[in-house]
């Protein structure tokens, strides 16, 4: 048995943590739907997917790539909306989904959200970090200066 004790996450940690759930949801909703758009060419597996889904799969991969590259705000708002509007339109649609499809949908929103808050409080907290370098060389400068008199 090892003593390890389990060290408590940095708020960075937690919101870098959120932000990766966010973009693996983005990569995963992508490939389903890039499945489900391929395979609905031959089969009307829901209606009102086709091809032009494939843009979707387009949108949603360039926004997970914004949200791994430069954990972009926009991008996290912008998915989660994206997934709701998809979602309003799959239903009306397709009224007759079932439980685990709606179960799925609120999970993926659960998940975008989850980048919404993380990119934020990543933002916030990088901001915090570099107002306090700021500072520290501001403190440095001025150290420095009481020398020249």
């Amino acid at each position: 048995m090892s003593n390890k004790v389990k060290q408590e996450k940095t708020p960075m940690q937690k919101a870098l943590g959120n932000i990766k759930v966010a973009y693996i949801a983005a990569f995963i909703s992508a490939a389903i739907t890039f499945i489900v758009a391929i395979a609905s060419l031959w089969v009307e597996l829901f209606v009102g997917l086709d091809i032009f889904a494939l843009i979707d799969v387009v949108i949603i991969f360039f926004l997970a790539i914004l949200l791994v590259t430069i954990k972009s705000r926009v991008a996290s708002i912008i998915l989660f909306v994206l997934h709701l509007f998809s979602q309003i339109v799959l239903h009306v649609n397709n009224p007759n989904l079932s439980v685990w499809n709606i179960l799925q949908a609120l999970g993926f929103l659960c998940f975008y959200l989850q980048g919404i808050l993380g990119t934020f409080a990543y933002h916030k907290l990088r901001k915090q970090e570099t107002q306090a370098e700021v500072t520290d060389d501001t403190d440095r400068i001025d150290s420095f200066s009481r020398w020249d008199n």
